[in-house]
């Protein structure tokens, strides 16, 4: 019932209208009761003038209506309160939230009845969606490791996801690292096809 009613609110044109009015009448607690814990949650940190609620909505209107990388969008930092820590400079972490929320999404979308093979996709591209800095040296094992690790079916969502969450972040035209990225990826599978 509600994953058919999640999935026609995912695929609207502006998704976040809807999500933010099925928290604000009560009805999340029955859909998606983590997404709450995201109202309110102040990042401390420069890269982001959102709470994690408000992040999140942008990042699901800023992607195309698909509804896996919807889904991913919705859900890619579902575990970022619960990896928070502050330093002594007043600075907000969360290390390994991708990782807790690609583990989370998966409970989750179990029990919202999605299947297994939606389920991994959303999975991957959460778990690979956080690239906080592309080293200006890394080298060709990198991108070969995370193309093994993503897949190369997915290599075009995940490019998708990484550009969404990167406008829904408070410097929001710097998309040399996805370029970047692109760019090595597509050398890497020339270099490939070529041998």
């Amino acid at each position: 019932m509600y994953k058919n009613k999640l999935n026609k609110i995912l695929l609207n044109d502006e998704p976040s209208k809807e999500l933010y009015k099925l928290i604000e009448n009560g009805e999340m607690k029955d859909i998606i009761p983590e997404l709450i814990k995201l109202k309110g949650f102040n990042q401390h940190t420069p890269y982001h003038d959102k709470d994690i609620l408000d992040h999140t909505m942008t990042v699901v209107d800023s992607i195309k209506p698909k509804l896996i990388l919807r889904m991913a969008a919705l859900l890619h930092d579902i575990s970022k309160p619960d990896c928070f820590t502050i330093d002594e400079k007043g600075r907000g972490h969360f290390y390994g939230h991708h990782i807790k929320s690609a583990n989370e999404s998966e409970i989750i979308l179990q029990r919202l009845g999605y299947g297994e093979e939606f389920i991994e996709n959303v999975q991957i591209l959460i778990r690979y969606h956080y690239i906080k800095d592309i080293n200006k040296n890394i080298k060709e094992k990198g991108i070969e490791k995370f193309i093994d690790d993503v897949g190369e079916n997915r290599l075009e969502d995940i490019l998708e996801l990484i550009k969404a969450d990167i406008m829904g972040k408070s410097d929001s035209n710097n998309f040399d690292v996805i370029n970047k990225l692109k760019q090595m990826i597509n050398d890497y599978i020339k270099k490939d096809i070529e041998q």
